[in-house]
């Protein structure tokens, strides 16, 4: 994993993206949505050689330890 990606998602304002699936590659948001296995697909065709952050954008309730 790219330390600027993992960096991005936790700076960055995903509220947008709430509830969803974030695809983070070279250090910018390259795909989004509610089905993984299409946020991946999507990733996978436009990163083919990199290793993406692929995560599920928390409720705002989400407490993360």
């Amino acid at each position: 994993m790219n330390v600027q990606n993992y960096e991005l998602f936790m700076k960055a304002d995903l509220s947008h993206y709430i509830g969803q699936w974030v695809a983070i590659c070279d250090n910018k948001i390259v795909a989004h949505g509610e089905d993984l296995k299409k946020v991946f697909k999507e990733v996978k065709a436009k990163c083919p050689a990199k290793k993406p952050l692929i995560t599920k954008v928390p409720e705002k309730e989400t407490m993360i330890f």
